[in-house]
């Protein structure tokens, strides 16, 4: 019994928490971003400055450059997740819920923000009978 209760502890432990990307977004809101980004202001090396290399890049169809920064903070210690670790040693899947941040920002011709959004967003996802 005592194998089977360290069994589950570790693989609850395991697969309990994740936090991915990048980690200045954290625990950032709308109103942190507008006081550190400017519009018409701000330009692509002090973006990289304050975020790094973004997740993601890609261009518009006239060119201008679209920065990506995305955080995913998430936990696999969900109700499912539990009961199918308990009750089938987790061999029914898992079941991960979270938030994810995203920051989109686009640079005009000259490298200076033109327009940025940060939108915060419920994240869920699974494995096996968890899928969606």
């Amino acid at each position: 019994m005592k194998k089977i209760c360290s069994l589950i502890f570790v693989t609850l432990f395991l697969v309990s928490c994740a936090d991915v990307g990048n980690k200045s977004l954290k625990d950032v809101d709308s109103k942190q971003v507008k006081a550190t980004i400017t519009e018409g202001k701000t330009t692509k090396s002090e973006i990289e400055g304050m975020f790094g290399d973004p997740l993601e890049t890609s261009f518009t169809d006239g060119g201008q450059l679209i920065y990506k920064y995305q955080y995913d903070d998430a936990t696999a210690f969900t109700a499912e997740t539990v009961g199918s670790v308990i009750f089938t040693l987790g061999l029914l899947g898992t079941k991960t819920k979270g938030n994810r941040n995203t920051l989109t920002i686009l640079f005009d011709n000259q490298n200076i923000v033109k327009k940025f959004n940060l939108s915060n967003s419920k994240i869920e996802s699974g494995t096996l009978i968890f899928a969606n």
